[in-house]
């Protein structure tokens, strides 16, 4: 069980949410539950409807927290490349706090406040561009994506395991790639640490976010 702060005093829909995003980073999306905050809140299940109507109206909660999170200065007046690099800089800022609930992101960019502002910035941002209507729709989507996916497959990371468990998973990861027969699998192999471990995890974000953007800015010049 997290830390809990006290009883039924401290309850309310922001320490739910916060309780709920808390609980999902140390064990995973799975061990968030009504019950279960219940026991986190020594308080009946009961006692949290009052704040949540059901898990999934929490869910949602959770996604919004994730994007009203997200730091951005909408009224920049960079160049439209590197308008979108800081959005998707600040999507991966944002959902590094929380790596188990990314998923959520993909649930609540049109159905949150700053998800809908979001979304309206970045499409506007690809259309003054220059991009098609269906390009813009393409691209505003693979920048949520390509967040989601840098955080989630961040190398080394274990969302949801303690430092112990992390070790474990990763040391039975590295075993099953060196077990590779290593005259099928060369470069696997050779490949094996560089997968699971990265010495300077800033410049895996920013060549993630590098290789987005040139995709974004070649298509441009195929469709001038």
């Amino acid at each position: 069980m997290i830390a809990t702060k006290g009883a039924a005093e401290t309850l309310s829909r922001d320490a739910v949410i916060e309780r709920a995003l808390a609980l999902a980073d140390a064990e995973g999306l799975d061990a968030v539950t009504i019950r279960r905050l219940g026991q986190e809140f020594g308080v009946t299940p009961m006692a949290l409807y009052w704040h949540v109507k059901n898990k999934e109206e929490l869910l949602d909660a959770m996604g919004d927290r994730i994007f009203a999170a997200v730091e951005l200065d909408y009224a920049s007046t960079a160049l439209w490349d590197e308008q979108l690099r800081a959005v998707v800089r600040a999507l991966v800022q944002a959902m590094r706090a929380h790596p188990t609930c990314v998923e959520l992101a993909y649930r609540r960019i049109f159905g949150s406040a700053e998800g809908q502002r979001l979304a309206e910035h970045t499409l506007g941002l690809l259309r003054r561009a220059g991009f098609t209507v269906r390009q813009t729709a393409d691209i505003a989507s693979h920048a949520l994506q390509t967040a989601v996916m840098l955080v989630s497959a961040e190398p080394g990371a274990e969302p949801g395991f303690n430092e112990d468990e992390r070790n474990e998973n990763l040391a039975v990861k590295r075993a099953g790639l060196m077990a590779l027969p290593a005259d099928v699998f060369p470069y696997i192999r050779e490949a094996a640490d560089e997968l699971l471990h990265c010495d300077d995890m800033a410049d895996y974000y920013e060549f993630g976010i590098d290789m987005f953007v040139a995709g974004a800015r070649a298509t441009l010049a195929d469709t001038a």
